[in-house]
């Protein structure tokens, strides 16, 4: 992983713990679960779609299709509604750090079905990582079990979905799948637009910045510059954003959300890149 590539994660973990805070804000602002994720997605497909028809001049669409509903439910419209429902409960810390099992369970998906992707510096990179993950958490936790699973059960939806997009044929382009995924997952929650339509009116204007913000940047900017990822740096690296989001996303909570961040939590960060960089040593050695 190249300064752009690592600079690129980086910028992608802030804009998606920005996106657990702004559910958090939006449920506390009355709105429902999948009235959130249902407007977030079509917000986000009004944004991408004259992009997407623009690729439609280059890619051929037969090709991509099964790849759209495959991620647009797996990596959209299934954790994204599963997250929402989770931020009923959990803080926007407590929310990305239980997202950040994915790379645990991309390794496991990978070393499991293609053995030769297994290394031991990716194997290392992914339990350092894991140790600051247990150590930002801390040993209580204090997390609802109902909520922590439906963030695990997305959490495997993100890592299956990122293995499919490393092992994609050459003729395809991710960046175009992210596109059309995007779109097929707001088609996919289009009717919990209609069945909140009532609500619309109730909707502060505050809550639609927080809206057309996690629509147009946490959603349709960050989803396109990370699935471009996954193919130059493989599933297991490009996880491992999840291991940076709960660092930004900890740090937005403390600084909108009044969370608490005790100066020992500082450890599992420092593990956390230590883990970057221990999972992309053995790809430069390879090279």
């Amino acid at each position: 992983m190249n300064l752009k590539d690592f600079t690129t994660l980086l910028i992608v973990s802030i804009l998606w713990g920005g996106s657990f805070l702004f559910l958090r804000l939006l449920v506390r602002d009355g709105l429902e679960p999948l009235q959130i994720v249902s407007l977030r997605m079509l917000l986000a497909a009004i944004f991408i779609a004259p992009f997407f028809i623009l690729k439609m001049k280059k890619y051929s669409f037969y090709d991509h299709g099964f790849p759209f509903l495959l991620i647009g439910i797996l990596n959209t419209a299934l954790p994204f509604t599963l997250f929402s429902y989770a931020a009923l409960s959990l803080g926007p810390g407590s929310l990305s750090i239980l997202q950040a099992t994915v790379p645990i369970l991309t390794a496991l998906i990978l070393f499991s079905l293609y053995r030769g992707e297994f290394s031991y510096f990716k194997l290392t990179g992914v339990l350092i990582g894991l140790l600051g993950l247990f150590s930002l958490v801390g040993p209580s936790g204090n997390l609802d079990l109902f909520s922590s699973m439906l963030c695990v059960i997305a959490s495997l939806s993100y890592a299956i979905a990122g293995v499919y997009l490393s092992k994609t044929p050459a003729r395809m382009s991710n960046s175009f799948i992210g596109m059309g995924s995007i779109i097929v997952g707001a088609i996919v929650l289009l009717p919990f637009v209609f069945f909140y339509s009532d609500r619309m009116a109730t909707i502060t204007s505050t809550s639609w910045v927080y809206l057309a913000l996690l629509g147009i940047i946490n959603t349709s900017l960050a989803y396109v510059l990370f699935i471009k990822l996954i193919k130059r740096i493989g599933p297991i690296n490009a996880s491992f954003v999840t291991y940076l989001v709960p660092v930004s996303s900890i740090f937005l909570g403390i600084a909108y959300d009044g969370e608490q961040f005790p100066a020992d939590k500082i450890i599992g960060t420092l593990l956390i890149f230590l883990g970057v960089f221990f999972a992309n040593k053995q790809k430069a050695a390879d090279k």
